[in-house]
């Protein structure tokens, strides 16, 4: 039963109006429904009180009597309700105890009515951005750029306006999965949430493009503001349908130590902290936290398991088998978790793992698998997860060393291929900007690496601060636009950076990749039996050898999430 439905049999179950069949229900619904409870006692508190101003009036015996008349027992919800009789006994009491009771009712609505409203404060939720009064710290001034520039909004084409497309074999919803018991006072639910979006937006919180500050955060992830954002940015039912298909796998097959096997689901290796980092990250982009949503527990295991997994009292440290890659996971699932929940222990947590970032870089230099490599080795596709991690814990409001983002700079500066970009093309048609996969500051060649590297150094660029009209971000989505998802060139990774990457620049780049991610994704997506809901793990990216469909169930679930995991940063 739903909430809707039991508000509407309230009355009648009060004036014991309601079939017995109907009658379980509403009371099987209120012993798990802590809204509908409340409700539910408010009515008998109200009857209770209007009933013994009647009773000066009316005899009990005689009240009783009519109802019992007056009821047919053979209906759903029968003709006359409690509502109808008392009504009647209303009209047939003096002036003066009508007078009493109303009275009494008003007491009674106003201290609720203040009660709710104090509780409702105390439980919002806030997530404090205002990172301009946090000092940082000073660093080499010939290193030092401007990462968290204020972002001017730059015009663009219209996004995709609400396509629809549902695919014969695909079981869509009757609704959207947005029911997670957020508070629906927040921007998290609001349902004009997302005509209400500070698109553009300035410092380090527009940059990332989740919006103004306070509850936006993370928080556009549920409730009305999900489903407007899926409508105005391109998803589908069809779309929302799969997340939730791919979330109920990840449910299924989680361990009940709280984390996801790798080796079980054709994964290849021990990097469980890796999926199920991945994991948590599937059910976070959909709103469900440690504190709210029907997939609660999975993430309060999932998260719990990471933070078990830390060496906390060494160096912060979280992997199993490959270091920082797994890290960087890790770390980013602890920040979104952080920042979405507000858990202390969880906070405590990702901070550690933070500070292990900063610790883990060589001077003014990215990151490779392990820390401080000696050799000064920096890796494009393990950078990509510390700036990723490092971007949501400073939303989250945790302290970010900004060295650290200066260090993933200068990788770039040196593996990003800009030769022969334009310094001002209005047009921004300049394809180019592929970055290396590794190699040092001194010896690397600029642009040698695949698609996956292609997206991860875009993506980087925007998540700390460059413009969309800077070749460096919108040389590569060029590029991109002709190598759209195609499940005959399967790649998760690529899928995963490229839609970060593409969504953000919106336009003319987003309606390219949207609609061939989107259908891709629906049409391959597995139905029926224990693989109902995940996709296979094929294609390059380290998800045949390494994640398996661990890791491609929760990349695919991350890519249709896309349309309110993050909001524009650049506006339209």
């Amino acid at each position: 039963m739903l909430c809707s439905e039991a508000e509407k049999y309230i009355d009648a179950y009060m004036g014991e109006a309601l079939s017995a069949e109907y009658r379980r229900d509403l009371e099987n619904h209120v012993s798990t429904c802590a809204a509908c409870a409340e409700k539910l006692r408010h009515a008998q508190g109200l009857m209770e009180e209007t009933s013994s101003a009647l009773r000066w009036s009316v005899p009990e015996s005689d009240v009783e009597e009519e109802i019992i008349q007056q009821v047919a027992a053979t209906s759903i919800v029968r003709d006359r309700g409690w509502g109808d009789l008392m009504r009647e006994q209303w009209e047939r009491a003096p002036w003066w105890m009508i007078s009493a009771a109303v009275h009494a009712v008003i007491l009674m609505l106003m201290t609720v009515i203040t009660v709710a409203t104090a509780e409702k404060k105390k439980d919002d939720i806030v997530i404090t951005t205002d990172l301009a009064k946090k000092k940082e710290p000073e660093y080499d001034e010939n290193k030092i750029r401007d990462i968290f520039r204020n972002t001017k909004e730059v015009e663009a084409e219209e996004m995709v306006e609400n396509p629809v497309f549902v695919h014969e074999e695909v079981e869509v919803t009757d609704h959207f999965e947005t029911e997670n018991d957020m508070d629906m006072h927040t921007a998290r639910g609001q349902e004009d949430a997302i005509s209400d979006i500070p698109l553009g937006g300035t410092g380090v919180v527009g940059n990332i493009g989740v919006g103004g500050g306070g509850a936006g955060c993370f928080g556009y992830r549920s409730g009305g503001g999900r489903k407007r954002a899926v409508a105005r940015f391109g998803g589908s039912r069809a779309s929302e349908s799969a997340v939730d298909a791919a979330l109920r796998w990840l449910a299924r097959h989680q361990e009940p130590a709280g984390f996801w096997d790798c080796d079980k689901y054709e994964g290849g290796g021990k990097f469980d902290v890796g999926m199920t980092g991945f994991a948590c990250l599937a059910f976070l982009g959909a709103g469900h936290t440690e504190r709210a949503g029907k997939f609660r527990q999975n993430v309060v295991m999932g998260v719990k398991w990471l933070v078990n997994q830390q060496k906390k009292k060494t160096d912060g440290s979280l992997f199993m088998g490959h270091h920082m890659y797994e890290h960087g996971i890790g770390t980013l699932a602890l920040a979104e978790a952080y920042g979405m929940a507000r858990n202390p222990v969880t906070g405590e947590a990702a901070q550690k793992g933070i500070d292990h970032i900063k610790e883990a870089m060589g001077p003014y230099e990215a990151w490779n698998y392990g820390p401080k490599t000696a050799l000064g080795r920096n890796d494009t596709s393990v950078t990509g997860w510390q700036v990723m991690a490092l971007k949501s814990a400073r939303v989250a409001g945790l302290k970010v060393d900004g060295v650290t983002f200066q260090g993933a700079i200068a990788w770039l500066d040196k593996a990003q291929d800009l030769q022969g970009a334009p310094q001002n093309d209005t047009s921004m048609d300049w394809e180019g900007g592929k970055t290396a996969y590794a190699g040092t500051l001194a010896d690397v060649q600029a642009g040698k690496g695949g698609w996956a590297m292609c997206a991860a150094g875009a993506m980087m660029r925007q998540f700390m601060g460059w413009k969309r009209g800077d070749p460096a971000v919108y040389g590569p989505g060029n590029l991109m636009m002709k190598q759209t998802p195609d499940w005959g060139r399967a790649n998760f990774y690529y899928w995963y950076y490229g839609t970060l990457c593409m969504f953000q620049l919106g336009g003319k780049w987003w309606k390219a990749w949207n609609a061939p991610m989107r259908d891709m994704l629906i049409q391959n997506q597995r139905r029926g039996g224990d693989e109902d809901g995940s996709w296979d793990p094929i294609g390059g990216g380290g998800v045949e050898k390494s994640g398996g469909r661990v890791m491609s169930t929760a990349l695919g679930a991350l890519c249709l999430e896309v349309y309110y995991r993050y909001l524009p940063m650049y506006g339209k």
